[in-house]
């Protein structure tokens, strides 16, 4: 038998090489580049219309409360409280100080015929969803990651909550819609068109509120966030802006009165005022329409409220310096700085609660607040996205989840101040020493007809105590407090506040007979004689 030879092996040609199947890593390696490289879709109408319906779901109860410009609050919270007219906003002086657009918007709610209280909040929510769509639009003309998911956590934001429900902040919400429309146009750049709609808005912007002024500055870092390198020519259309900003800033802000305080005390005030707002932006877990002021750290230089919210930011400026070609480098830079430059005006801004005493107010710093949610989403979604799918599907499970949480959070908010009667409790036990929410208070229960859960007799009898050891010539509180002592058949002290209010008021009849008969009971005929014959004069 003759032998078989095995068959000789085929050598593929040079140019016919036979590749190496696919490993599972390089696979995921190509599907992250492709990621990178996929820009982000821009948002429908369906994402603008769950936008704008979660937003007035989150904030609904507000419409329940009927709080429009408190009687209780002493504290001139916008100029339109002493104007006389609309015509007074627009007179020079007027419009070097206040905000001419919100100013005329109140005296134009006195005309709408609906409820002021309805219209008030319903124009400031709409404003506030104006920025929320503005953001978004802004957002994916940058073509940031999680555009619609930021503009929607902004728009649920607890914090706003001030904003919108409390009378004298529509500014905040004028300035910062102005602001972020002149940067959609802005970065859009359609031409010439663009640049008009820019310089329009600017203007507006400028007047309506002071930290808007840095509107050039947070627009070229949009523009450097767009291009991949730098040219001088692509900033050119900034200078109209920054000559704008810099005549009217001259003009607006010359006269401000600044209060003399030595630096080293300014710098820990503003030290303490960007610790809360950060606080506030990123875990709101401490929501009330006004935070007691921590006196207790005074203006001294301390680990927790000096320096230490400014010496944060050091690392992400040095993380930026060393990756300063990359894309997502620059969209750092643009969120970090453009929150630090709006910040600044709130930095500087010592809020005050309704007796007038130093408080923390969240409404200072809504106008920065979106560019840092923006920063902490949009960072959040590219770091998602370049982890392929198990980062989408962990992204799909985790964000609704947290937007849940967010809108939960603020419609529990909102619905704790519609119900004045508990806003005002809440405040009370806040603000012990004041006695204008412990009034509020007992005056909503009063007007309600209704007893009340929040406060029992003897919680009545203290409140109404510190009252008047505050306020000691108000009577209506004082007859209040004789009323209850004597329902709760504490003769004497009764007694002691039916004869105060005969010797220091003049009471109406209707008090004088029932003082008369209380002290019939007491078998005081005389006293009784002496109120009845008060009642023939």
């Amino acid at each position: 038998m003759s032998e078989t030879k095995p068959p000789t092996p085929r050598v593929p040609r040079q140019g016919n090489l036979i590749k190496p199947p696919a490993t599972k890593s390089s696979n995921a390696a190509k599907q992250r580049r492709r990621a990178k490289t996929i820009p982000s879709k821009p948002a429908g109408w369906l994402a603008y219309l769950a936008l704008i319906l979660l937003t007035i779901a989150s904030y609904i109860p507000i419409f329940n409360s009927g709080l429009i410009w408190s009687e209780y609050d002493e504290v001139e919270r916008s100029a339109y409280q002493s104007l006389d007219s609309w015509t007074q906003a627009w007179s020079p002086e007027m419009l070097r100080h206040e905000d001419p657009i919100s100013l005329n918007s109140y005296f134009l709610e006195q005309k709408l015929p609906f409820p002021p209280a309805l219209t008030h909040h319903t124009i400031n929510l709409l404003l506030h969803i104006c920025a929320a769509i503005f953001l978004l639009k802004s957002l994916d003309a940058l073509k940031l990651p999680a555009a619609f998911s930021a503009s929607l956590l902004f728009a649920l934001h607890p914090t706003v909550l001030q904003t919108i429900y409390w009378s004298g902040y529509r500014e905040d919400l004028v300035g910062l819609t102005l602001l972020l429309a002149a940067l959609y146009f802005g970065i859009r750049n359609r031409g010439a068109g663009d640049f008009v709609r820019v310089i329009v808005i600017s203007i507006l912007a400028y007047l309506a509120h002071p930290a808007t002024l840095l509107l050039p500055l947070v627009l070229g870092l949009c523009i450097f966030q767009q291009q991949a390198n730098f040219h001088l020519k692509n900033y050119n259309r900034l200078l109209p802006l920054l000559c704008l900003a810099l005549f009217i800033g001259v003009w607006t802000q010359s006269n401000q009165a600044v209060a003399e305080i030595e630096l080293s005390d300014r710098l820990s005030i503003y030290a303490q005022n960007l610790f809360f707002y950060l606080k506030q932006a990123i875990a709101p877990v401490e929501l009330s329409l006004f935070h007691p002021f921590d006196h207790s750290q005074g203006y001294s230089v301390g680990a927790q409220y000096s320096f230490l919210p400014f010496l944060l930011f050091i690392p992400f400026y040095i993380l930026i310096a060393i990756n300063f070609r990359k894309s997502w480098t620059r969209g750092i830079l643009l969120g970090l700085t453009a929150y630090l430059l709006l910040i600044l005006y709130g930095l500087s801004q010592t809020g005050t609660f309704i007796d007038g005493s130093l408080a923390n107010e969240d409404h200072l710093h809504y106008i920065a607040l979106p560019f840092m949610i923006a920063l902490l989403t949009c960072t959040a979604g590219g770091i998602v996205r370049n982890m392929g799918s198990g980062g989408k599907i962990l992204w799909y499970i985790g964000f609704p989840l947290f937007a849940l949480l967010e809108l939960s959070l603020t419609l529990s908010y909102a619905s704790s101040v519609s119900d004045r009667a508990q806003m005002w409790h809440t405040l009370s036990k806040q603000w012990p020493q004041a006695w204008q929410p412990k009034i509020a208070l007992l005056q909503t229960i009063q007007a309600s007809g209704e007893e009340s859960n929040l406060l029992d007799r003897n919680q009545m009898i203290e409140m109404l105590e510190n009252i008047l050891k505050l306020q000691p010539n108000r009577m209506q509180e004082r007859i209040a407090l004789a009323r209850i002592y004597r329902d709760s058949e504490q003769n004497t002290n009764a007694l002691r506040e039916y004869k105060r209010i005969l010797r220091d008021f003049e009471p109406e009849r209707e008090f004088l007979s029932e003082a008369a008969e209380f002290y019939d009971q007491l078998g005081l005929s005389w006293d009784a004689n002496n109120a009845r014959a008060r009642m023939r004069e």
